[in-house]
């Protein structure tokens, strides 16, 4: 646990108080969120937000997962003061501007000893469980301020993001007002709720899904197919050839499938680039078994390659390294961290040169034997 964490926590307290927010500040970071709900009447949620500057943004938000979830999105605004942002998650992309009139930023929010600080009124429409336990995400992300006061800014992707559930019935304050005003003379206790009153959740409950689909495509386009495609001038036997690009074909629609099933629960199918050059690439390979047939027809006529050889040869060439840059895509998406795209990024290179490396000797070495 780090000073800060440490530090808040003493400072409010981990024990049961009546009429007191509830505080979390997840394990692994020494950002720090409160919840207060003003005792039976009233629509409106108190909120705050506490991180470091060293942060470029903050976002926490209602629901299981970014699809759907109404978000508050944290950011410096370049004076000395902070920006929030009600968002619309939308998957694995950027959120979408929300209704800006349903938040309010309150007195005690800005920037302080190298801290944002948001105090938040949010007036619940009904999409917040006050009665009981909600689920909760949050995603930070580094970097330099944004310093904008545009409630529409564009952000990068998160660094990281987490889950939990908070009982918001042990979160009752005795007043609605700002509990976290630093002249609060209101009657509320701010000095904290159980600490039982957070549980921490599978972030991300797609991530074995996701990790089968991408290490099964991976495999597919980096190395079943350019190996494959290699048999027929190592080897000359086209059912050799046939058969191990079948395999191949036949995980690439295993791997799509599952890639189907999770965009799909993430309501991210078809609305980015990874999924959209996903069904494109995968659509335009199910011609190719058909391609590959008609050339070994038409090769069996003729005794030579012709246009349909040539199509069926070239037309896969370029779809294998649109399936490999689009695993790049795909692990951009995932919010990986530089270093695993990095690799990813190399192999499937080094890959690609050799296949194209050998594609180009043979093709020249068959051109000087017809001389």
């Amino acid at each position: 646990m780090n000073a800060k964490k440490f530090w808040f926590l003493v400072t409010l307290g981990v024990c049961q108080v009546s009429s007191s927010p509830v505080s979390f500040c997840p394990d692994d970071s020494d950002i720090c969120f409160q919840w207060a709900v003003p005792e039976a009447g009233s629509e409106n949620v108190y909120l705050q937000i506490d991180a470091p500057t060293s942060y470029q943004w903050i976002g926490l938000g209602i629901g299981k997962q970014m699809a759907g979830a109404a978000m508050f999105l944290v950011y410096e605004d370049g004076q000395g003061n902070v920006t929030v942002s009600n968002r619309n998650g939308k998957g694995h992309s950027m959120p979408l501007l929300g209704d800006q009139d349903s938040i309010s930023l309150l007195d005690g929010s800005g920037v302080k000893d190298g801290r944002m600080i948001a105090n938040v009124l949010y007036k619940n429409s009904g999409k917040l469980d006050v009665s009981g336990s909600s689920d909760w995400i949050m995603a930070k992300k580094e970097g330099a301020s944004l310093a904008s006061v545009d409630p529409d800014a564009s952000v990068a992707v998160h660094d990281s993001h987490s889950a939990f559930s908070v009982n918001l019935a042990q979160a009752s304050v005795s007043v609605d007002s700002n509990p976290f005003s630093e002249n609060n003379d209101n009657g509320n206790d701010v000095s904290g709720g159980d600490a039982t009153s957070v549980t921490e959740t599978n972030s991300n409950p797609n991530s074995n899904l996701i990790l089968a689909h991408g290490v099964i495509l991976t495999v597919v386009f980096v190395a079943v197919y350019p190996l494959g495609s290699l048999l027929m001038p190592w080897l000359g036997k086209w059912y050799i050839h046939a058969a191990w690009q079948m395999v191949g074909f036949l995980a690439m629609w295993a791997g799509f499938g599952i890639g189907y099933v999770v965009s799909s629960d993430l309501d991210i199918f078809f609305d980015q680039t990874h999924t959209r050059l996903g069904v494109v690439v995968v659509a335009l390979l199910g011609m190719q078994p058909i391609l590959g047939l008609l050339h070994h027809i038409q090769y069996r006529r003729q005794g030579a390659r012709g246009a349909f050889g040539h199509v069926h040869i070239w037309y896969g060439r370029a779809l294998i390294i649109m399936g490999m840059v689009n695993g790049g895509l795909g692990l951009q998406l995932t919010g990986a961290s530089d270093t695993y795209v990095i690799v990813y990024s190399v192999v499937a290179g080094i890959s690609a040169l050799m296949y194209a490396g050998y594609s180009t000797f043979k093709a020249i070495k068959t051109e000087e034997k017809k001389k």
